[in-house]
């Protein structure tokens, strides 16, 4: 698919993180509304409305609000630079009503595995600010940590062999 150039300058994080499961799954785990549902908020908080529109120079909005909260909560959201299913994914990002005066960001993502296993490379350039740089990187272990649960199927143990 087409990409829309995008410089990055300033403070970055990179990432990598091995997932149980194929490229494809965990790109719609990226991409698909009701997937991010399952794994994208922080304990303590819900997701809000999703919006995605997947294609280059397509936007993005994820809101989310505090649990308990009536508030406006915060949103994430951005524009599409780059999608090529299901290898890589480039996107910038504004915090709404949070971190302010954080700059426009940009996220890109690189997918590489198996039917079993993908590799993914997390990237999130143009931080100007060592602490917030901090703040999104522990984040995004959090997220991947989520992601990875969202992604492993139940495991049922047993004490004792099944009667024949």
């Amino acid at each position: 698919m087409q990409s829309v150039a995008a410089h990055s300058a300033g403070l970055g994080i990179e990432l990598q993180r091995r997932f149980r499961a194929s490229s494809e799954r965990v790109f719609r785990a990226w991409t698909q509304p009701v997937a991010l549902r399952e794994w994208w908020c922080p304990a303590g908080w819900a997701a809000g409305e999703i919006k995605i529109d997947l294609r280059v120079g397509g936007l993005y909005r994820i809101a989310m609000v505090r649990a308990g909260d009536a508030g406006r909560g915060v949103s994430v959201s951005g524009q599409f630079l780059e999608v090529r299913p299901p290898e890589r994914l480039v996107y910038t990002w504004r915090w709404e009503c949070a971190f302010t005066g954080l700059p426009e960001t940009l996220v890109t993502l690189e997918l590489r595995g198996s039917e079993t296993e993908t590799l993914l490379t997390l990237r999130h350039d143009n931080f100007t600010d060592a602490a917030l740089r901090q703040q999104h990187r522990s984040g995004w272990i959090a997220a991947c940590d989520r992601l990875d649960r969202a992604m492993t199927p139940s495991r049922v143990l047993h004490d004792r062999p099944a009667a024949e």
